[in-house]
């Protein structure tokens, strides 16, 4: 546990209060707090920063627990913190994994979404693989890996910071809400049969996010941004989520990592475009209200 000296009370540091932990009950506790910032859509208080990723992981699996009765069970898994960068500034040395859940799937194309969705949306390029064999458990390469991918899935993830303005963040704090799982987007699944070509094209793929009303380009990235192959980032899933006792299924859906990164306004309509998978270009696209 986090050796603090208080019990989980608040304490005033700079006049700003900061939440601390002594027990695992407490941290469980603060996991069911968290569930209810997540359906009010607001932030969470202060957290120490010197919070471990081992007690990062009990807040989450309570904070995921609660959430199940409305969500449904975990339907897939992302990877998240892609980039050299971003560990360094996380203070981390590797990706971070996280949970989805059924209910944060839905079919891209419907009603406009409210641009108040989360406590501080945020939209994501977001390649989705879909398994398609148990054999993916077994994977020992990423070679291995696109021997057990069905489908490529290109989405948008509408993501959510739950983090206090204030909050120092660090890969043990994004952890403590599931590295902003909130809803995903899904466009129209692609067959990967995972020959050389399926794989070169996916290794090949390069995503723009386009702002329609006014044409401009927001965010354009290509695979390679996904730890150097898309390969590399669905096996970095299997091993992280099997070495937590994730047995994989035909049908989890795993998120690859973001390729664009774009705060939302009101009345705006985003779409992304992805090109190199198919001989035509695919959308996906998000209209917000």
């Amino acid at each position: 546990m986090t050796e603090l000296s208080a019990n989980n009370t608040e304490r005033s540091q700079n006049e700003t209060k900061v939440v601390l932990f002594q027990s695992k009950d407490e941290l469980i506790a603060f996991g069911k707090s968290v569930a209810d910032h997540w359906r009010n859509r607001t932030p969470l208080p202060l957290i120490d920063p010197k919070l471990s990723m081992t007690d990062a992981l009990i807040i989450r699996d309570s904070f995921l627990e609660c959430l199940q009765n409305d969500m449904g069970d975990p339907a897939g898994y992302k990877v998240a913190a892609i980039t050299p960068p971003a560990q360094r500034d996380l203070g981390i040395k590797e990706p971070l994994g996280a949970v989805y859940l059924e209910g944060m799937f839905s079919e891209a194309g419907g009603e406009a979404v409210p641009v108040d969705y989360g406590a501080r949306p945020i939209v994501e390029a977001k390649m989705m693989v879909l398994v398609g064999s148990h054999a993916i458990n077994e994977a020992q390469s990423p070679v291995d890996v696109a021997q057990a991918i069905s489908h490529l899935n290109p989405s948008l993830e509408l993501g959510d910071s739950l983090a206090h303005p204030d909050q120092l963040i660090t890969g043990a704090l994004l952890t403590v809400y599931d590295v902003g799982a909130r809803s995903i987007l899904t466009g129209t699944p692609i067959p990967f049969d995972g020959s050389a070509d399926a794989i070169l094209r996916f290794e090949s793929m390069v995503v723009s996010t386009i702002d329609v009303g006014s044409g401009e380009e927001l965010d354009k990235h290509s695979a390679e941004v996904m730890m150097g192959s898309p390969l590399n980032a669905i096996y970095w899933i299997v091993e992280h989520h099997r070495k937590q006792g994730v047995i994989f299924k035909p049908g989890d859906r795993l998120g690859l990592g973001a390729m664009s990164r774009v705060r939302p306004v009101a009345g705006q309509n985003i779409k992304t475009v992805w090109e190199g998978l198919l001989q035509e270009s695919i959308e996906v696209g998000v209209q917000f209200s």
